[in-house]
């Protein structure tokens, strides 16, 4: 239901901005930290339950089918139930889901607590449509820039959180540990400071829309996250591109029929969106797989020819200066907002990302080399991500916020997924037979590869169209009726 002006105010007049932001910031970083976290301590993971590596790296892949299937779906019910209702009820699947690996006896139960917890994914759209709907306009570019920020950070804060914590000694069970405390401790935050009071308009389980979307979404997933050991030209993995293909043809017939539809997709065409999220889906694709990369070339041994010996914490380390270029960014985003509009500071941050890998193309050599991509990487993911947000707000309406962040995070993480997976495709098919590492000519392909990912993300920013009307006393920033047609 559609609020009064006033009651708009007094809402905001009686939640202090920063204790929200406080709390969606932990409560959103602390799940993005999660999803990475366990990258290094699968090894330790394995051991523990006396299982192969084959078999544990299913920790990544049932994580990422769950997010696939449950970002939307969570997505639509916070527009329909209450934000900050769904937002509560995703945190606490989460730290459930924390709890159930850490006391784990078994792998199977590892497996049903990373599918609670890749509900997560979910809270960030939640936690953006509670900002749209709590702060003034004025504070919404800056407070939805740095909530996106925080998925470049704690992509790479994870990693660099799982090599502290096992340097000191702590087993990957007592890290879940360490994570369930915090996201009960945003939950316990969002309950008690975000005062959104919310009333339900009634949800229609569109249940066609669930199978379609959310089977489409898993297939074209999991064929490629286990396309590498089962194979790109397995029956198997051709099955579930061609089956994740015809449902989410299947699911766009379906959803200009239903009543309710759990996606919109007369909101999904407008130009403003569809371009935001072809851009989002690039990004993903381009920018991911910098991770594996990085990480694999610092880790390897200097005896193979390059690499520079680096352990866990050493490989975390290197993506430190991530974090800060994704802090400056999501400073810088807020300003170019208010000047440029959303659109500029997202097409800056493509080229960003494609002048990283040019440069790690050209420069690999030294250590050093890294620390300066990993900062570049940082500073073009934080513009283009923080500006993702604003834009697309821009083209929808309020009460459909949150499902349509929630189809953007998914479409980035399916990219995400893509292009991690070419990454390791290049690598592999550059290990000689018999050998343990790939040589050093996979990573400047690589490299290259992603930095053509990153020239069509600039070519699909470029084409988003969007009007800006600098603003003038008042604190407007887009037009969302010229957005959501495609004016500019």
């Amino acid at each position: 239901m559609p609020e009064t002006d006033t009651s708009a105010r007094a809402r905001r007049s009686s939640t202090p901005p920063w204790a929200v932001l406080l709390v969606l910031a932990l409560s959103t970083f602390t799940v993005v930290v999660m999803q990475t976290m366990v990258m290094p301590i699968m090894a330790g993971q394995a051991e523990s339950l006396g299982v192969s590596m084959a078999d544990v790296s299913w920790v990544v892949t049932v994580n990422l089918l769950s997010a696939a299937v449950f970002t939307p779906f969570l997505g639509s019910l916070g527009d329909s139930l209450g934000r900050k209702r769904v937002l509560m009820i995703t945190l606490g699947f989460v730290t459930l889901g924390s709890v159930l690996v850490a006391v784990a006896p078994t792998f199977a139960w590892v497996l049903v607590g990373r599918v609670l917890q890749g509900t997560g994914f979910a809270a960030m759209p939640l936690a953006i449509g509670i900002v749209r709907s709590v702060f003034p306009p004025e504070r919404v570019p800056s407070s939805l820039s740095l909530l996106s920020a925080l998925t470049g950070i704690g992509a790479g804060a994870g990693l660099l959180i799982a090599g502290f914590l096992a340097k000191a000694g702590v087993t990957p069970q007592g890290m879940f540990w360490i994570s369930a405390a915090a996201t009960s401790l945003g939950l316990l935050g969002v309950a008690v400071l975000v005062r959104l009071p919310e009333r339900a308009t009634g949800f229609h389980i569109d249940l066609w829309g669930m199978v379609t979307l959310g089977g489409g979404l898993a297939c074209l997933v999991l064929a490629i996250n286990r396309g590498p050991r089962w194979g790109w030209g397995s029956m198997t993995v051709l099955g579930l591109f061609a089956g994740g293909l015809v449902l989410l043809v299947a699911c766009c017939f379906v959803e200009r029929r239903v009543r309710k539809p759990l996606l919109d997709m007369s909101m999904m065409r407008r130009p403003v969106v569809l371009g935001t999220n072809l851009t989002a889906f690039l990004v993903g694709a381009g920018m991911y797989g910098a991770f594996i990369l990085v990480i694999q070339f610092v880790q390897t041994p200097s005896r193979f020819g390059y690499g520079f010996d680096a352990d866990a914490l050493g490989a975390g380390l290197t993506l430190l200066p991530l974090t800060s270029g994704t802090l400056i960014a999501s400073t810088a985003v807020s300003l170019l907002v208010r000047r440029l509009g959303p659109k500029w500071p997202m097409c800056i941050g493509t080229v960003v990302a494609a002048a990283t890998f040019a440069f790690l193309l050209l420069f690999h050599t030294e250590h050093w080399h890294f620390f300066v991509g990993t900062g570049l990487l940082g500073l073009g993911l934080g513009l283009s991500m923080g500006a993702m947000p604003i834009l697309l707000n821009s083209g929808v309406e309020p009460g459909r916020t949150s499902v349509a962040n929630s189809v953007n995070q998914t479409l980035r993480s399916v990219g995400g997924s893509i292009g991690t997976a070419v990454a390791t495709a290049i690598l592999a098919a550059n290990t000689p037979p018999g050998a343990p590492l790939p040589t050093v000519d996979a990573f400047p392909i690589s490299f290259a590869v992603s930095g053509a990912i990153c020239l069509l993300a600039i070519t699909a920013a470029l084409a988003v169209p969007y009007r800006h009307r600098a603003p003038g006393p008042g604190p407007v920033l887009v037009e969302p009726a010229a957005a959501a047609h495609g004016g500019r």
